[in-house]
């Protein structure tokens, strides 16, 4: 081969790879925000519109409320536990502060915040995990200190290091 052959054929390759570059990071930048699925989710709860947020899940969802808790496994299921959690919790100001998201999956930060049954305003520290297929919520994991929960259902104050956690600025 030679010289200008050489040249010519080393411009083509990369072109080639530029373009393939080009063509996987466009891929990547189509990918739906599922974080405008998270705060219409968010905003449906808040509501207590039910109907809404289990609009936003497949039917097999695989729902974890509470990581380290049996999961519920289906919309008709996710829908009876929703009804029941809905009598227990009001005022509901369900926050994220941050998310990230990689491929069809998106991690939160945020807090759980609302009122219980007994009228005492509950706020904790929660990250949850979100895997879409398509728009909806195909798997759906709840991280949260049980033991913390309890204790702030039942009266007790949260301590100072939870309080500046769940008071920053959310992103809704």
């Amino acid at each position: 081969m030679d010289r200008r052959g050489f040249i010519s054929t080393t411009a083509s390759v990369t072109l080639a790879a530029a373009a393939a570059s080009v063509a996987a990071a466009t891929r990547k930048t189509r990918m739906p925000k599922y974080i405008d699925q998270v705060e219409a989710i968010i905003t449906a709860w808040r509501r207590k519109e039910l109907d809404a947020m289990l609009g936003m899940v497949t039917d097999d969802i695989y729902w974890h409320s509470h990581v380290g808790s049996p999961p519920t496994i289906g919309k008709a299921a996710m829908a009876a536990m929703m009804k029941t959690l809905a009598g227990q919790m009001n005022d509901v100001k369900w926050r994220i502060f941050h998310y990230a998201q990689n491929e069809n999956r998106i991690f939160l930060e945020g807090v759980d915040d609302f009122v219980n049954a007994e009228g005492r305003r509950v706020v904790l520290p929660y990250a949850g995990v979100m895997a879409f297929r398509g728009t909806l919520v195909s798997e759906w994991r709840d991280y949260f200190d049980r033991g913390l929960f309890n204790k702030l259902k039942a009266g007790e104050p949260a301590p100072d290091y939870i309080e500046a956690l769940t008071t920053r600025k959310a992103l809704f």
